[in-house]
Parts: structure tokens; sequence; C-alpha cells
């Protein structure tokens, strides 16, 4: 038991130790110096081009990313990229408060500016590597990555966050109520199709049915003859009668002739189209020959 405990701990050591070593070299590597020429030339790049992108208004800026988009310039186009991104929130440059240079590995530099603008601090990031050049057979530096990084105070990027967040929630509602609203139509698709076949149905069962004729016109039917009134004879309008004279002879009793007299007056009144009401009935005298008595 005790020898395997021994093994254990000797294994241990051994992990120990190398993981020791393996840090040790690396930080050997990461501290050594960055020479002089290339730090003070990463930051006089890094400051050309701070100046050279504020310079740049928005045509400019858009004419400058086709170019580089064509002759495919990967660095410059993300570089160009995030700065229009940036610029909104930053203004014109002010100055540069500080700018620091460390190396990321053998051939590879990067520094770190600290830029004073309008609105808020930037802080700017160039990466360079450094290649040997053709032409004269030495070294350069060539800019790897351009990173631009507004600072934001705390309560800014609170303010963000929220209006991140709201859009967020706000986007998600709106969705969830269209497909509630879809959900709530699905409905009416069934019975827009209930009556569709019904109709579909309909027209089937109607071409199937027999056509039968229509029945000929019959002979029209005349119409019943209109009675034509008969014409009404003008009124005769009887001449006044005019007054007997005053007879000299005694006065017949007409006690005895009453009936005599409403006949005789029933049909002077019929012949004159005169009413029995006006006429008057003075005297009645007989005369000889006279066919009254026959009435």
């Amino acid at each position: 038991m005790k020898q395997n405990m021994k093994k254990v701990l000797l294994v241990l050591c051994m992990a120990v130790s190398f993981f020791a070593l393996t840090a040790c070299s690396g930080s050997n590597k990461d501290s050594e110096p960055v020479p002089e020429t290339i730090e003070s030339t990463m930051k006089t790049g890094a400051e050309n081009y701070l100046k050279e992108f504020d310079s740049y208004d928005d045509e400019a800026l858009a004419t400058t990313l086709k170019r580089v988009q064509k002759q495919k310039n990967t660095v410059m186009e993300s570089a160009i990229s995030s700065w229009q991104s940036s610029k909104p929130d930053l203004g014109r440059l002010v100055s540069i408060l500080s700018e620091e240079v460390e190396r990321v590995s053998e051939d590879s530099y990067k520094v770190t500016v600290r830029a004073s603008y309008e609105e808020r601090e930037l802080e700017f990031a160039l990466t360079a590597e450094e290649v040997v050049s053709d032409n004269y057979g030495g070294t350069s530096l060539a800019a790897t990555e351009m990173v631009f990084t507004p600072i934001f105070t705390t309560g800014e990027k609170l303010e963000r966050a929220g209006m991140n967040t709201l859009m967020g929630m706000g986007t998600v509602f709106l969705v969830l109520i269209f497909i509630s609203f879809i959900i709530a139509s699905l409905k009416n698709v069934n019975t827009l199709e209930a009556n569709y076949k019904a109709k579909k149905e309909a027209a089937k069962a109607a071409a199937s049915e027999p056509v039968v004729p229509a029945p000929a016109p019959s002979a029209p039917v005349p119409a019943p003859a209109v009675p034509v009134p008969a014409p009404v004879p003008a009124p005769v309008v009887s001449e006044p009668v005019p007054a007997p004279e005053p007879a000299f002879c005694e006065e017949e009793n007409l006690a005895d002739d009453m009936e005599l007299v409403a006949v005789i007056t029933a049909a002077i009144s019929a012949a004159a189209c005169v009413p029995a009401e006006g006429l008057i009935v003075r005297s009645i005298r007989r005369k000889s020959g006279s066919k009254w008595k026959n009435a």
C-alpha cells in the first residue's frame, strides 16, 4: 500500500515539474522586449490609421470599402466596417491618451491606443506581423487586424442592454400574436372548405339531373270583350207649362180624383225628366175626346 502511494506521489511531482517548465518557457518568450524600432513603427502606424479614418466622410468610406473589396483586402474591409459601426458614437478625434505595444508571438506585435473623441473615448487595437521584404531583403510590418471599440459608461451599457431586451421581447410577443391570429383563423379554413365542397356537390347534382324541355308556348287567349256602355240620352228639357187661364166655370171637386192626379203627375215627371216635387198641379179639366180616361 505504501509503495503504491509513493508511485502516485512520484507521478504527480513529475507532472507539476513538467507544467512548471512549460510556463517558464512561455513566460520567457512573452517577456522578450519589443525592439524600439518596431515599437515606434507600431505607435506611428496606429496614430496614422486613426487620423486617416477620422478624416473620411461617409461617401469616402463607401468608396474605399468598394475599392478594398475589389482588391480582396480583408484586413482593411473588416477595419472599415468596424469604423463605420463605431463612428456615430464618437465624433471628431481630440487627442491620443495612451499607447502600449506588446509582443503577441515571435513575429507578431500588437499596439493598443486609447484616444479621446468628442463624444467618448475609443480603444483601437492594431495587430501587425513582421514579414520579409523581397525587394530589400529586410523586414517590414504588415497589418493583420484592426478593431475599433468605443468605451461606454456603465449607464450607457445598461441602457443599451435594456433596449436590446425590450426589442427582443417585443419581437417575440409580436411573433406570438401573429401565430395566435393564424391559429384562430384556421377554423375559417374548415368552413370555407365545407362551403366549397357543398357548392361542388350541388353543381354535380344539378349536372346529373335530366334536362326537361320547356313547354311550347300556347296560343294567346283572347281577352274578354269589354262591354261598351250604352249611350246616355241627353236630358230633355221640358218647356215650362204655361199657367192655365183662369176658368170662369165652377172649380171641380178633386177629392175623388187623387189617384188620377198622382198618376198624371208621375207621367209628366217621367216624360219631362223633372222631379215630381218640382211639379205643381193647379187644376184638372176634362176634355171631350180625351184619352186620359183609358189611363
